[in-house]
């Protein structure tokens, strides 16, 4: 009996960790990979979130570290664990070069934890982490600070333009035309603006405003997210 549990913890010379090594190293894969999808999940906006994706990021580190095990410093393991590999395909996009950024901190803390070096997966995954969340709060690269686009078509004169003008003036503290469109000769010019409201809650008067004028039609007002927001 204690022969056969021998067996079981102990690794064969040349082959890898024994077994509680082993489990030690997928358990820290695993904290590392649900870090990396809460980082994912609190730093990501609201449009194509998706659940799938982040338990995805989270199982993918543990399934590297069991990889990194099985392999350990065999070059036939590894020849055969890409021939292996080849033979499944995955067809699912990734959309988002910031989603292919954190399912490789995945891959690179599951490698990590997986070949035995768990302080360096768990820092790189909370500095990383960390430096991420930072730049979404940040909103690092953004180039428009605008909160809202503004839509409506316009078929009038000068003396209406300048109405919308004051209207515009009246409600808004910065106002940039991102967009202007006639699709036909004698037809309402279709104008699209990024702006940003002297009071958040008064995007209805706007709105309102806006259409009251005779030669204004078609009013919309689109939110845009904020830094720090999702």
């Amino acid at each position: 009996m204690d022969g056969l549990l021998t067996g079981l913890f102990a690794a064969p010379a040349g082959v890898g960790p024994t077994l509680p090594e082993f489990l030690l190293r997928l358990l820290v894969a695993g904290l590392c990979g649900q870090a990396i999808g809460w980082f994912y999940a609190r730093s990501h906006g609201a449009l194509s979130y998706s659940q799938t994706f982040v338990q995805a990021i989270a199982l993918l580190a543990m399934v590297v570290a069991v990889i990194m095990g099985v392999v350990g410093d065999s070059l036939a393991r590894a020849f055969g664990l890409a021939a292996a590999l080849a033979i499944v395909r995955f067809r699912t996009p990734v959309k988002d070069a910031r989603d292919t950024t954190f399912l490789f901190l995945s891959v690179a803390a599951g490698m990590a934890a997986g070949s035995g070096a768990l302080g360096i997966a768990a820092a790189s995954t909370v500095v990383i982490g960390l430096s991420a969340s930072f730049l979404q709060w940040t909103a690092y690269g953004l180039r428009s600070i605008a909160e809202g686009m503004l839509r409506f078509r316009f078929a009038g004169d000068e003396a209406a333009r300048a109405g919308v003008d004051a209207v515009l003036r009246k409600h808004c503290t910065t106002v940039v035309l991102t967009a202007a469109r006639q699709s036909e000769a004698d037809g309402p010019e279709e104008l699209v603006y990024d702006v940003n409201l002297r009071h958040r809650e008064h995007g209805a008067r706007l709105v309102n405003d806006l259409t009251a004028l005779g030669a204004v039609s078609g009013v919309a007002l689109l939110p845009l997210a904020r830094a720090g927001e999702s």
